[in-house]
C-alpha cells in the first residue's frame, strides 16, 4: 500500500499488513540487529576487560564500535517498529531525537573510520613520527573531540527533520495522525540537509579513506619489492628482520601477534594487505552511497516521496546496507585479527562454559603486540 501525506488515513488501527513483504524485512534486520550488537558489543567488552588489548588502533575500534552500537540499537528498533505503522505514533520530541541520534551515530561511525585511516598512515608511512603522535592518551582525546564534533555536525537534523500532521477527512474520527519525516514545505532546507549529510558523510571521508589507505599500499607494495630484490641477491639475512622497512609494514599489524618476517608467498601476503585496505573503503562506499544518493534525488523530486513496488523495496534496501556497515564492520577490523579472535573465545569461554573455573590450572594465553610494537608479551588468565 502506499500512503500520501494529504490522502486519508483510512486504516486508523494499522491492521492491513502485506506479510510477504514483512516478513523478510523483519527478518533481515533482525539478523542485522543481532550480529552487530554481539559483535560490537564483543569488541568493547574485549578492549576494556583486557589490558593487553588496549593499543591505539584497539582504542579506536571501541569508539567505531560503540558509534555502530549507536546506530543499531536506536535505528532498527525504530524501523521495525515504522513497518507496523503507517503514521507516527511517537510524539514530536522523539520523532526529533531519534533521527538526530541517528545522524550522530553516523557521523561519528565515519569520522572514526577517518581517523583510524590517518592513524593507519602514520603507523606505515611515517613510523617515526607514529611514535610520537599515535599514542592511547592522544586517541582518547581523537576520540572525545569526533564524538563532540559529531553532536554538533547533526544539529541541522533538528531543523530539517518535521513532525507533520496527516489530514484525516473522517468526521468520525478525532484523532491526531502525524508523519515524522523531513519538510516538505521548506524545500531549501530539505536539499541543503541532504547535500550537506553526503558531503559530510561520504564525500570528504572518502576522499581521506581512499587518500590513506591508497598510499599505505603503495607504501607496503614498495617495502615488499625491495625485499624481494635484496632476497634475490641473497644479501638479506635473519638478523637484519628489524630493518626501518620491516618496522613499517609490521606496524599494520599492531593487533596481530608479531612474527619474524616472512620469508615466503611475500606476493601473496601484499595481496592480501592490499585486498583488505581496498575492501574497507569500497565497502563503505557502497553501503552509504545508496541511502545518501537517494535522499539527494528524493529531495530534488527526481525520484518520489512516497514509494510503491520497487522503489518501495529499493529504499528498504538501501536503509539495510547502511546499517549493514555497522554490522560488518566487527568482522573486517575485529574477527580478521588474531587477538581479537583469542580475546573472543576467553569471553566466550567465561560466560557459556564452567569448565573454565573447574581447570584452574589451565592457562589461556593471549598475545598481543605492545603498544610501542616492538616486543610481544603473554597474559596468562587461570
Amino acid at each position: 500500500m502506499c500512503y500520501d501525506i494529504n490522502e486519508n488515513v483510512t486504516d486508523t488501527n494499522n491492521t492491513i499488513f502485506d506479510w510477504n513483504e514483512l516478513i523478510p524485512t523483519v527478518l533481515v534486520y533482525s539478523v542485522t540487529f543481532v550480529i552487530g550488537l554481539v559483535g560490537n558489543c564483543l569488541i568493547i567488552f574485549t578492549t576494556f576487560q583486557y589490558r593487553g588489548m588496549q593499543s591505539v588502533t584497539n582504542v579506536f575500534l571501541s569508539s567505531l564500535a560503540s558509534a555502530d552500537l549507536l546506530l543499531i540499537v536506536i535505528c532498527i528498533p525504530v524501523k521495525l517498529a515504522k513497518l507496523f505503522s503507517y503514521t507516527w505514533v511517537m510524539g514530536f520530541v522523539v520523532c526529533k531525537v531519534i533521527h538526530y541520534m541517528q545522524n550522530v551515530s553516523a557521523i561519528c561511525s565515519v569520522m572514526t573510520l577517518t581517523a583510524i585511516s590517518i592513524e593507519r598512515y602514520y603507523a606505515i608511512v611515517h613510523p617515526m613520527k607514529a611514535k610520537y603522535i599515535c599514542t592511547i592518551n592522544q586517541a582518547k582525546k581523537i576520540i572525545a573531540v569526533i564524538w563532540i564534533k559529531s553532536l554538533i555536525l547533526a544539529v541541522p537534523t533538528w531543523i530539517a527533520q518535521a513532525h507533520m500532521r496527516v489530514r484525516n477527512n473522517d468526521p468520525t474520527d478525532s484523532t491526531e495522525y502525524f508523519y515524522c519525516v523531513r519538510d516538505w514545505d521548506a524545500t531549501t532546507i530539505w536539499r541543503s540537509h541532504e547535500i550537506y549529510l553526503f558531503v559530510i558523510i561520504l564525500i570528504i571521508p572518502f576522499i581521506i579513506m581512499t587518500f590513506s589507505y591508497t598510499t599505505i599500499c603503495w607504501e607496503v607494495w614498495k617495502v615488499m619489492e625491495r625485499r624481494s630484490v635484496m632476497t634475490s641477491k641473497h644479501v638479506l639475512s635473519r638478523n637484519r628482520s628489524n630493518n626501518h622497512d620491516d618496522r613499517c609494514l609490521e606496524s599494520f599489524m599492531l593487533t596481530d601477534d608479531k612474527r619474524p618476517p616472512p620469508t615466503h608467498d611475500d606476493s601473496h601476503m601484499v595481496k592480501q594487505v592490499v585486498s583488505m585496505l581496498v575492501a574497507v573503503v569500497v565497502l563503505f562506499a557502497i553501503c552509504w552511497a545508496p541511502l545518501l544518493t537517494d535522499n539527494i534525488l528524493t529531495a530534488y523530486e527526481i525520484l518520489p516521496s512516497i514509494r510503491c513496488g520497487f522503489l518501495k523495496y529499493m529504499s528498504t534496501t538501501f536503509h539495510l546496507l547502511a546499517y549493514f556497515n555497522s554490522c560488518i564492520n566487527p568482522v573486517i577490523y575485529g574477527f580478521m585479527s588474531k587477538s581479537f579472535r583469542e580475546s573472543f573465545k576467553l569471553v566466550l569461554f567465561s560466560c557459556c562454559s564452567s569448565e573454565l573455573r573447574a581447570h584452574r590450572g589451565s592457562n589461556y594465553s593471549l598475545r598481543y603486540v605492545s603498544r610501542t610494537g616492538s616486543q610481544t608479551r603473554t597474559t596468562s588468565y587461570k
